[in-house]
């Protein structure tokens, strides 16, 4: 984000997310987070000619603007998780936060892009007694992360390299749905799911969109008690959204919210009945 305080007053002021954490001030950046139900998302402003971690996200805001960029992991061991990584051959870089430095000291292990078919991952630790805050259900009523879309160019690869990367494997269960011009695959991951998309049309919004901002992650999908509701409540706010339309899974519907209104990052809501 080019300003946290601004899209943090968005997302819980006009978006209607419930708080996680406030935004604070940290050595390399300012960053505060809203609650998706499971997981929080982050909005974070890099601090110029701070630490290198702040000139990391300076470099990305810089290249790619602003929007959707990371997903972090937390492990149920960092340490076995950095073994897995080592033991499968994926490139990694480990950083432990300075003591004293940061407001909260980490350890986090970050993963290259190519070791998952275009999307930033890292698996984080924090020290304790961090945890986020669970902001409730907030005035769009959310309910949980339902899943985030990350855009591939060869589905099959991809799929291979995020079960070398963190042994997750697709849902036998289910077929991959052909799509408005792609085809999908999904990844569970506790009581979420990574969708995996590769468009096989040369037309289409989601071809366009993935020539217009390449692979990598796309957008996230947050699942609300009530779509036509959240839709009404966000109108009522001037935020511009879609209507309802239906999903490519089964027996759910969705809404976009537009990216004018979200600082780029890419924000579907789902209801599922």
């Amino acid at each position: 984000m080019h300003d946290v305080d601004a899209a943090f007053e968005m997302f819980t002021q006009r978006l209607g997310f419930p708080v996680s954490w406030p935004v604070e001030s940290q050595a390399a950046w300012r960053n505060g987070a809203v609650w998706l139900g499971n997981c929080s998302l982050e909005l974070l402003t890099p601090v110029p000619g701070a630490t290198a971690g702040g000139a990391f996200f300076g470099r990305a805001l810089a290249s790619r603007g602003e929007g959707l960029f990371l997903i972090a992991f937390e492990p149920d061991s960092f340490d076995r998780a950095v073994e897995a990584l080592n033991a499968n051959g994926v490139p990694n870089s480990v950083y432990v936060s300075p003591r004293g430095e940061e407001a909260r000291q980490y350890r986090s292990v970050f993963f290259a892009s190519r070791a998952t078919g275009g999307a930033q991952c890292f698996f984080c630790e924090y020290d304790p007694p961090f945890v986020p805050v669970d902001g409730g259900r907030g005035d769009m009523k959310v309910k949980k992360l339902d899943h985030v879309v990350i855009a591939t160019g060869d589905l099959d690869d991809a799929l291979q390299r995020w079960e070398q990367a963190l042994g997750l494997k697709p849902d036998a269960a289910l077929d991959r749905p052909l799509g408005a011009g792609f085809k999908v695959a999904r990844l569970p991951i506790g009581d979420a799911f990574l969708e995996l998309v590769q468009p096989v049309a040369t037309e289409g919004r989601f071809y366009e969109q993935v020539q217009e901002r390449g692979e990598g992650l796309f957008s996230i999908s947050v699942e609300v008690d009530d779509l036509d509701e959240a839709v009404g409540y966000l109108r009522g706010k001037g935020v511009k959204v879609s209507g309802a339309e239906p999903s490519i899974w089964p027996g759910a519907r969705l809404a976009r919210i537009s990216r004018e209104d979200t600082h780029g990052v890419s924000i579907q809501l789902i209801e599922r009945k």
